[in-house]
């Protein structure tokens, strides 16, 4: 049919024009939409076991934010593995992954009529194309030979798309062409579209096949250990082991062995000889989270670890050669707790050889509806029902949210709201409304007036806040309850232990830990 040839040589057109790829891939859907008269197109790259959205048009905004996992969806699992046209029956017993994502449609919101299109290059899988109709009988008129010319074209675009972003990585492209979406969503399945997060990705892919010392920096909630996997993923030490150690977990008695070992006999309780993790992470990365933690004695035996590339176990005087990239990450502003005293010098610009600051979820406009989408498409798969969809008004209400808590928050009210929303459901299709919505902090001014204060002997101390962690809250609250009782009794150590009923070893290493001795 003389409108197919048109649209299929446009198409062809726009893959050979100077126009960015992410024109492209919306002229391409558009192209589709208007020739199939089809109520969605979806172009999808995909990654080894999931369809990632690369562009849509007709489905909701939040949809380029999922990520369809072909063993959780049985439609997307045939285009893998057909290696030619699929055409789904309207009265198909497979759950299609686009059902209630089609917006401003009333009635019915179950997709009828469905084709796929797996793109291969010298068939190998490297994404599909999916067409969606309400009409059941809309794509029976349609030639399998018109489909595979447009499969083809598609499959052209998405691998120019592909050798773009791999020269991008390599340096082979100025960073001016590198604005595509699909340049957004590489790595470690980063979520986000926003300027500020194009920056980060670009930092990552900058330092990650380097053997430079990473310092991830930002607030808690932000995603800082999904970094640290991404530079791990893209670098030339990714098929050795990455190993991850949490410093603020770190009992003080123990910390020294984790990160160095022990020999049989060294401390009561060492029955045996031990790796640390730097041992376990020879030839590859070790990641320390919340370095800010580390005690000051450790912070001078990490130091030396960096500086001369050897380590020894706990109760042994050999030196041990190992060879390890390190990323570490903190919330804690580091030069102030430098400049406290907390935190050695030498040994924060050692770690910070090249420091990655991760936005905090506030200033990443746009991504919220992306990582909304995400959460919800995982949620439903641990909630066993047919489809989760966000309707506006809980979209606009998320979006209007300060985030102290940050991507951790966001996680956190999808889930409660994906909970509340099927349980007040009659239907297997659950919609997410903004009265499912819930959230923990809703103003500082609200906080302030109803949060409740720690208390020391009659005294008011400072209004509890939930925007700080847990950890750091408990200290405060001790800091200053242990300050108080060791001044009511004249700085005596004894007295003060009598008082609150604790050990006086104990309360010495607590005071030591809070730097009140």
């Amino acid at each position: 049919m003389s409108q197919f040839r048109s649209a299929w040589l446009q198409i062809a057109l726009d893959i050979t024009s100077g126009i960015s790829e992410q024109d492209r891939f919306d002229r391409l859907l558009s192209t589709i939409r208007q020739v199939l008269q089809c109520d969605a197109a979806a172009l999808l790259k995909f990654d080894g076991k999931s369809f990632v959205p690369l562009a849509t048009d007709g489905l909701s905004a939040d949809v380029l934010g999922r990520r369809f996992e072909i063993d959780n969806h049985p439609r997307f699992e045939a285009i893998a593995r057909a290696g030619d046209i699929v055409r789904f029956p309207a009265n198909s017993d497979l759950a299609d992954p686009y059902d209630g994502l089609i917006p401003n449609h009333e009635g019915n919101l179950e997709v009828h009529s469905c084709v796929g299109l797996p793109l291969l290059l010298q068939d190998n899988l490297i994404g599909a194309i999916t067409i969606d109709a309400f009409n059941p009988t809309q794509f029976d008129t349609t030639a399998d030979k018109d489909l595979r010319i447009l499969s083809a074209l598609a499959a052209n675009s998405l691998h120019t798309a592909l050798l773009v972003e791999k020269l991008e990585r390599s340096g082979g492209i100025s960073e001016s062409s590198s604005s595509t979406k699909l340049a957004r969503q590489d790595a470690a399945d980063i979520i986000g579209q926003s300027r500020p997060m194009g920056a980060l990705k670009q930092e990552i892919s900058a330092v990650a096949d380097t053997d430079l010392s990473v310092l991830i920096i930002g607030e808690t909630g932000t995603g800082k250990e999904l970094v640290a996997q991404s530079i791990y993923s893209q670098s030339s030490r990714k098929d050795e082991a990455l190993v991850y150690l949490n410093c603020a977990a770190l009992p003080e008695s123990v910390a020294e062995s984790e990160l160095f070992g022990h020999i049989k006999g060294s401390f009561t309780g060492a029955i045996s000889n031990r790796k640390g993790k730097f041992e376990l992470a020879n030839k590859g990365t070790l990641f320390l989270d919340e370095i800010g933690e580390l005690s000051l004695g450790l912070q001078a035996k990490l130091l030396r670890a960096l500086q001369y590339g050897d380590i020894q176990r706990v109760g042994d005087d050999r030196n041990i050669k190992v060879d390890v990239r390190i990323i570490a990450a903190t919330n804690r502003v580091m030069h102030e707790e430098v400049k406290a005293g907390r935190f050695r010098a030498d040994l924060y610009h050692r770690l910070s050889v090249f420091p990655i600051f991760v936005p905090p979820l506030k200033e990443r406009e746009g991504d919220i509806v992306l990582l909304s989408g995400f959460f919800a498409e995982r949620c439903q798969h641990k909630l066993k029902v047919s489809s989760i969809s966000l309707s506006d008004e809980a979209l606009s209400k998320l979006q209007a949210y300060d985030w102290p808590g940050n991507v951790r928050e966001l996680e956190h009210a999808i889930n409660r709201g994906a909970v509340i929303a099927k349980a007040q459901s009659t239907s297997s299709h659950v919609s997410i409304l903004a009265q499912h919505i819930t959230l923990d902090v809703q103003s500082e001014q609200h906080q302030r007036e109803t949060e409740p204060q720690f208390t020391s002997s009659g005294h008011t101390t400072r209004t509890l806040s939930t925007s700080a962690s847990l950890k750091d809250a408990v200290d405060e609250f001790q800091t200053q309850y242990v300050r108080k009782a060791f001044s009511d009794n004249n700085q005596n150590l004894s007295a003060t232990a009598k008082q609150l009923s604790v050990n006086p070893g104990n309360l010495h290493r607590l005071m030591k830990r809070l730097n009140l001795k």
